[in-house]
């Protein structure tokens, strides 16, 4: 049985146009590419909200988020001290590969990334923008947040066109499904982390079933991350 915790907010700052990080206070056991079910107390909320982990250490886990809806124009409007619900973490995350690895991201596809380059040294993370989205001074912000890592921007066009994916073992991705596609396309040991909606994190409602090597699975509980071959875009 999953149990919920109510814990405080360390920070949850706009980082660029509508990105925010926020960091949550406990100590949590938690793999690359997994994600939390998140809700804010006492505010207009019914469903929890699934947000992929962003970092984690002694102090807390941080979320990386864009405000898309209802759930996530709350969490913006958070501060410090505010106390938020969340359970998991779940998923199966990325897995442990040898060799050289690209990590391919499009836009707040970033977010599961950043944890998953810190915790395997000599990956390359390349991350591609809209042209219109954020200012210089945005993406300025937004590339410090992967200081450690080694990382390229691109903006506008096509991320793939900026990567030699022979130089690479094994390629991460997670993004638009249309990148995905891309990506799986052009390398034979691709993962993808899909994003689907979800309502309960736990595999029981099947707001998230999708198909993948011929068979219905739940995004939630099965996935998010799938060998991209497998998957059915």
């Amino acid at each position: 049985m999953f149990q919920v915790r109510e814990q405080e907010i360390i920070f949850n700052e706009k980082i660029a146009g509508d990105i925010y990080l926020m960091k949550i206070s406990g100590s949590y056991e938690v793999k690359e590419g997994q994600f939390f079910m998140l809700k804010a107390e006492g505010r207009d909320m019914t469903l929890f909200r699934p947000i992929s982990i962003f970092d984690c250490d002694s102090y807390g886990v941080s979320f990386l988020y864009s405000v898309r809806g209802k759930g996530t124009e709350i969490f913006s409007k958070m501060k410090e001290s505010d106390t938020m619900l969340l359970h998991g973490p779940y998923g199966n995350g990325f897995p442990k590969t040898e060799g050289k690895i690209a990590m391919v991201a499009g836009g707040i596809g970033m977010a599961p990334l950043y944890l998953t380059a810190r915790r395997n040294p000599g990956s390359d993370l390349y991350i591609g923008i809209r042209e219109d989205l954020y200012s210089q001074e945005e993406l300025q912000l937004l590339e410090g947040l992967f200081e450690g890592c080694s990382v390229k921007f691109k903006i506008g066009g096509l991320i793939t066109e900026i990567i030699d994916f022979d130089k690479y073992d094994s390629v991460f991705t997670c993004g638009p499904e249309v990148m995905m596609k891309a990506v799986s396309e052009l390398h034979p040991d691709v993962y993808v982390s899909l994003e689907k909606h979800m309502g309960c994190g736990l595999g029981a409602c099947l707001s998230c079933s999708c198909k993948v090597g011929g068979k219905m699975v739940k995004v939630c509980k099965d996935g998010p991350v799938f060998k991209g071959t497998e998957v059915n875009f």
